[in-house]
Parts: C-alpha cells; structure tokens; sequence
C-alpha cells in the first residue's frame, strides 16, 4: 500500500527544484509529514505516535525517497529520533514527543565532553551533521563524561532544548541540500539529570517490539532504504531520458539494454534487502534472532548500499550531457544518490 497520494507525489516534486538551488526545506511538506506523523513512526501511540515495526518503515522510507532525496533523508532521519522513546527518562518523553511538530535532530559522534554537578551535567561540544536542525523541536548528542583520574570515561546521550543549541550552518555538500545538516554547537550548558539517556539502556517504558531491535542493524536498514529509493528514481529518470532519445537514434537501443541490465539488478537487490529484513524481523519477534543474524542484516545492507550506487554509476556513461546538468532531475537524484552513499554507516568499510 502507498503511504502518499499522486498529488503529494506531484507537490514535492514540484518544489524540489527550488530545494536543491536554496537549500531549504518547505514548510507546506513539511505539513505533509506532520500530518501523516511521518516523524512519529516509532514513537507511541500516547504521545501521537503509529509505532511502525521495521519493515513497514523501511518501504515507507523508500517510498519516500524515490519522491525526492531530501525528503525521504528528512522523513528517515526524522523518524529515526522517536527510537529514543524507549530510552529517554519518563519526566521527559511528553516534551519530547508529544507536540504535533516534535522531531529530534542530532549525532551519534561522541564529540563533546559533560562534567558532573548538582542536578545534572555541563556540556561543551560541537556535533557534525545534524539533518533537519533548522526544524527540530530537540536535539540530541553524545559527549564523554569527564571522570576523576584513572577512570574510563563513560559515554551518555543528552537532549538538549533549541534554546540550548547553536546552529552552525555549515551544510554544504552537492546533494541532499535541502536536509539542513548543519552542526551544532553548545558551551557549558546545564542538562538535567532527566535529560540524558543511554541509547543501550531502556527505561522499560516502551514495550514495542522495534525498541528492543539492536539500534546498529536499524539504522544501516533504514540508510539502505533510502538508497533504493534513490536508485529507483535513477531508473525512472533515466527512464524519461529514453523516451527522450528519436527513435532512429543509435543510442536508444544501447540504453534500453544497459536499462533492462540494470533495472534487473536494482530488484534483485531489493529482493534480497526485503527478504532479509522481513525474515530478521519474524525471528526477533520470536526472539530467535541471535546476534549472526543481526550481523547479517548489516552485511546486506551494506552490500546492498554499493551495489546501489553501482548502478547509478553503471547509467551515467550513457545519458550524455543530460547526465552532467545540474539542473535535470537525474543530475539531482545522482548528486543526492552519491551524497547518502557516503554514510558510514552503509559505507563499504
């Protein structure tokens, strides 16, 4: 079933144009999302949330992206947050998750430090990559705690207010422009004791399946998700330059095969993902899913990621100079294709 209507379909692709020359998100899609609670897919249903197990997800992030890359980044990265219901304090989750617009933008990179004090901690740091900053209702990072001598320090996430945060908008890559993934920046701030968490610890809180899914294997998932979604508007627009080409021209029957070739493979790519992840998902529900089977949930998703981009790769010779405009669709979808690639997360090392 689609989560979104040929007329929604049409609006965001309407305005990605302007997304990908101003590097800004609109808010009329981000209604959308609002009203779908796209950024509630894994929060509970007291706090608005749908709760959605992980292969729904996954196909609703690849639905999404074969729209338009930013948005279906947002809409990943976004949802992504709510993973956090089963971890965060219950002083905190109606703040954090209650209001229609509340979404989590943040790191996993433990680039700050955090010193102990009366109630709470002081944070100092400055994070990379914080998509959807320039909308979030929260931010959360990971700093080090500073201990006494000879002690380990010890790794604690903190949820900090807007108020808190500083956006550097320093997001300047060549694709996926419209995802504000600026840095932010905070310096010697006060978090309360109930707003930190640890993203290995739940607070027995939110008895869901999906927060008990080992958090790693979730998130290369749904980077992956993204990527097929992209290589399926690379087909589709590589598609369209088809279409384009005159019937007598020597090139259109070379495309059609190198299409056939490719397209061919992009399924069986996404054949081998949904299989994976619906067959991981059954055992964890189970719980029969030991740790070999989460490993290989990451073994196909990174897999799965290259071979993506490998075919985007394996197009481009063939479309000519269509391929190397900034302004055509394919040109934008290829640039947004690279540029999600390059998470670490679903990188080939």
């Amino acid at each position: 079933m689609k989560e979104f209507t040929e007329q929604e379909v049409e609006k965001i692709r309407w305005n990605e144009e302007q997304m990908d020359r101003e590097g800004a998100f609109p808010d009329e899609l981000l209604r959308i999302i609002y009203d779908k609670r796209l950024f509630k897919l894994f929060v509970p249903e007291r706090f608005g949330g749908r709760m959605t197990s992980l292969p729904e997800s996954v196909r609703i992030f690849e639905e999404a992206s074969s729209i338009n890359g930013s948005f279906g980044w947002l809409v990943t990265i976004g949802s992504g947050g709510g993973f956090f219901s089963g971890n965060m304090k219950n002083e905190v989750l109606d703040d954090v998750f209650l209001p229609r617009n509340a979404v989590i933008a943040g790191s996993g990179a433990p680039t700050g430090t955090a010193v102990k004090c009366e109630g709470g901690y002081r944070v100092t740091g400055q994070w990379k990559y914080c998509s959807g900053a320039e909308f979030a209702t929260t931010f959360t990072a990971n700093a080090m705690i500073e201990g006494s001598a000879g002690e380990e320090p010890e790794m604690r996430s903190f949820a900090f207010t807007e108020k808190q945060v500083e956006i550097l908008r320093d997001w300047n890559t060549f694709g996926l422009k419209a995802t504000g993934s600026h840095s932010i920046k905070v310096d010697d701030v006060f978090v309360p004791e109930e707003r930190t968490f640890s993203i290995f610890e739940s607070n027995g809180l939110v008895d869901e399946p999906v927060s008990s899914y080992p958090f790693m294997p979730f998130a290369q998932a749904s980077f992956t998700a993204v990527m097929l979604g992209l290589g399926l508007r690379v087909m589709e627009e590589a598609g369209h330059y088809l279409d384009m080409l005159a019937e007598e021209s020597a090139k259109k029957p070379v495309l059609r095969k190198v299409l056939d070739e490719q397209g061919e493979r992009l399924e069986t790519l996404r054949s081998t993902f949904y299989h994976t992840i619906d067959g991981n998902w059954d055992l964890h529900l189970e719980g029969e899913s030991e740790q070999e089977q989460y490993d290989e949930v990451s073994e196909v998703c990174a897999g799965t990621a290259q071979g993506v981009r490998e075919v985007a790769f394996a197009l481009y010779p063939y479309l000519g100079m269509y391929a190397g405009a900034q302004d055509t669709p394919f040109n934008r979808v290829f640039r947004d294709l690279l540029t999600a690639s390059q998470h670490e997360l679903i990188g080939p090392y």
